[in-house]
Formats: C-alpha cells, sequence, structure tokens
C-alpha cells in the first residue's frame, strides 16, 4: 500500500510535521552566520537579476551592508545592481543551506530596499566587514556597498 503523501516513504516520518517556519529572530541569526548570499535586484527589462554576493549585518541599525569592492576583479565600476537599485529600490537577499541529508535543509530570504551607500556609511560597516572577511582590512579594498533595509524576513528549516 502507497504510505500517503505527507509521509516520507523512506523513513515513516510525516514530513509535514517537521518543516518549521524560523521566527524573525532565527531568520536574523542565520543571516548573521552566513558567509555569502544571492542578492535579488529587479532590471527593468530582463526582470530579477541574481549576484552572489557577500555582506555584513549590523545589529544596532537592522540593516545589511553588501560591498563594492576592489578585491575580486570586475568588468565595470558601475555594476548592474546599482543601476537597478537607483530604478528600483526592492531587493530581496537569500541564504540557504543544501544537505544531501534533508533534514538538515534550511533557507532565509530578507526582502527589502537598498540604496548606494555614501563614503561616511561605508566607513561604518568596514570593521564589520573586515572582521568577516580579511580581505577587506586592507584599506581601499571597499569603494561603495549597498546598504539594504529590511521589510519583511521569512525562513524555513526541515526538521
Amino acid at each position: 500500500m502507497t504510505p500517503p503523501l505527507s509521509e516520507s516513504s523512506q523513513t515513516g516520518h510525516r514530513c509535514h510535521d517537521r518543516a518549521m517556519r524560523l521566527t524573525p529572530a532565527e531568520t536574523w541569526s542565520r543571516f548573521a552566520a552566513a558567509r555569502h548570499g544571492v542578492l535579488g535586484t529587479i532590471h527593468p527589462e530582463r526582470g530579477v537579476d541574481l549576484v552572489p554576493v557577500v555582506y555584513a549585518v549590523d545589529e544596532a541599525s537592522q540593516t545589511i551592508f553588501v560591498p563594492i569592492d576592489t578585491v575580486k576583479p570586475k568588468t565595470t565600476t558601475r555594476l548592474q545592481r546599482l543601476e537597478n537599485l537607483r530604478n528600483d529600490p526592492r531587493c530581496t537577499l537569500l541564504v540557504e543551506r543544501y544537505d544531501d541529508d534533508w533534514s538538515r535543509l534550511w533557507w532565509a530570504r530578507i526582502a527589502g530596499t537598498g540604496a548606494e551607500a555614501d563614503s561616511a556609511t561605508v566607513d561604518h560597516y568596514l570593521p564589520l566587514l573586515a572582521a568577516r572577511y580579511p580581505q577587506y582590512a586592507e584599506p581601499g579594498s571597499i569603494r561603495s556597498g549597498i546598504v539594504m533595509k529590511p521589510t519583511t524576513m521569512l525562513g524555513w528549516r526541515a526538521g
């Protein structure tokens, strides 16, 4: 006999009983601990533009800073993500963990608004970035960045 759809055919556990939404605090904690994520902005013609990024979390202001650096090679100094945000400030940052043991899967997503940072704001985030990524301790390694102000947080984990 085939088990009901809500049961795992391998373990016999009810999948839906183990799945959990993350609280906002758990979601924020996952962002603070993750080393990289995927930033989504909106291109006026193509739609969603996704790019892998590193970032720093500012607990005090509840903001996220995505650096525009000089460490990694770039094809241009005017990145499309900045142009996208000038046209439409909505953005999303996703972090996740994949594991072949699906009981360890999780993801967390923050949606909000983003804007290019001024130099004083970049200076504020430099110590946070350098603490997470030693490459950013070098003077001149960050030339700009995106400050993201979250409006919604959502997360999920298996079991």
